[in-house]
């Protein structure tokens, strides 16, 4: 039992210090961030400077193999399974376009285009993303989301919800649930539909 309680508090504090990063360094001094040093303290806080998520991995695997069972894998990062996007330019020059990801469940419509502009229906508001855009994510809502590839070509999609990732390199991922071209659509079904739904909720008790 005694055990299973230290690697649940490692389990813990690993957590904490990987999603919240610089955020936890006030914590130094407490029992929990003194988990992850690994030696003397300014050789801790070097490794940290250079790659604080590697150094807090590699940190929570040697006290893991210290406490866990010899039967028990060691766990997998987030960041193993998380696609590189590319480091922003030396120089903070920024770039000419957005590099665009479009995903759906049966298919990608977009990948790694590089486009204009991208027009987003958010839950919070609609917002458009050019190159240099703040990072940003955001929850779908129903609406048409918009692909201004150039200044003569625009796309436009409906979709029903999902996701959007603005990343610090221009590189921007939607991820909707369900999307189709707005010429697909039939004004006159989408119109009956629409009637069809308000009159339900308008009756709905």
């Amino acid at each position: 039992m005694q055990a299973l309680r230290r690697l649940t508090q490692l389990q813990l504090a690993a957590g904490a210090r990987l999603c919240l990063g610089d955020a936890v360094k006030p914590l130094a001094a407490s029992s929990s961030a003194r988990l992850f040093q690994t030696g003397s303290a300014p050789r801790f806080e070097e490794e940290t400077k250079a790659n604080p998520s590697l150094a807090s991995q590699e940190a929570f695997l040697k006290k893991w193999n210290e406490v866990a069972p010899s039967t028990m894998d060691p766990p997998s990062f987030a960041s193993e399974f998380a696609a590189k996007s590319k480091e922003p330019a030396a120089d903070g020059a920024v770039p000419e376009k957005v590099t665009f990801n479009f995903f759906l469940p049966h298919e990608k419509p977009y990948s790694g285009a590089e486009v204009d502009m991208v027009l987003v229906p958010a839950v919070s508001g609609d917002f458009g993303v050019m190159p240099g855009h703040v990072p940003t994510a955001a929850q779908l809502r129903p609406g048409v989301l918009t692909v201004q590839e150039d200044e003569g070509t625009t796309k436009k999609f409906f979709v029903s919800s999902g996701f959007a990732f603005v990343h610090a390199d221009s590189t921007t991922d939607v991820c909707a649930v369900e999307a189709f071209p707005v010429e697909d659509l039939d004004p006159a079904t989408v119109e009956a539909g629409l009637a069809d739904y308000t009159a339900k909720l308008a009756t709905a008790t």
